[in-house]
């Protein structure tokens, strides 16, 4: 399941082909790299600091 977030697949869809009801049961079995959890941070977060 981690390399299908970390690929951009939506997380419902994989939670809906996994079984899961809940997106939080979903994310006690996907971790994510601290390399995309930065870069997905980072791209959050630039538009706010944009304009700094």
């Amino acid at each position: 399941m981690t390399h299908l977030t970390e690929d951009g697949v939506d997380r419902r869809f994989i939670q809906q082909q996994v079984g899961h009801e809940c997106d939080s049961s979903l994310a006690i079995y996907t971790h994510v790299s601290d390399d995309f959890l930065n870069t997905s941070l980072h791209k959050a977060l630039a538009p706010a600091f944009a304009g700094a």
